[in-house]
């Protein structure tokens, strides 16, 4: 189950709801690649070929794009085998964007004047 988040600026108050996490349709590799853009969606599927039981990890995860200046949610892919990981582009300009690992340790990428500070603010699936 994923949950729902608010991320918000304390200096200039922007704030963005994302959703993080999996739901109960990221359990199939076949699926999971279908929600990047076509050429990452290639990639996935030319290095998985015919296998059946590759092990992966699947998430939605918070990112930021310099380009848009916004946060949002991802599709991250990560594949056991060979340490692949597949992280999807800007959902706006389809730029690459840059996880973020820990929201009180990341700027506003708006401002520039203060963290990030995140809140639970629900579930999905």
């Amino acid at each position: 189950m994923g949950e729902l988040k608010k991320i918000t600026c304390r200096s200039c108050g922007i704030e963005w709801e994302c959703r993080t996490g999996c739901g109960m349709m990221h359990g199939r590799l076949e699926w999971v690649a279908d929600l990047f853009p076509e050429d990452l969606k290639k990639k996935i599927k030319d290095y998985v070929g015919g296998r059946i039981f590759l092990p992966f990890t699947f998430s939605y995860e918070l990112s930021y794009c310099k380009e848009c200046q916004r946060i949002e949610s991802v599709p991250v892919l990560r594949l056991y085998e060979d340490s692949k990981e597949y992280v999807g582009p800007c959902g706006q300009c389809g730029q690459k964007t840059e996880l973020i690992e820990e929201t009180g340790k990341t700027q506003c990428p708006v401002c520039r004047l203060a963290f990030l500070e995140i809140e639970d603010i629900g579930q999905w699936d």
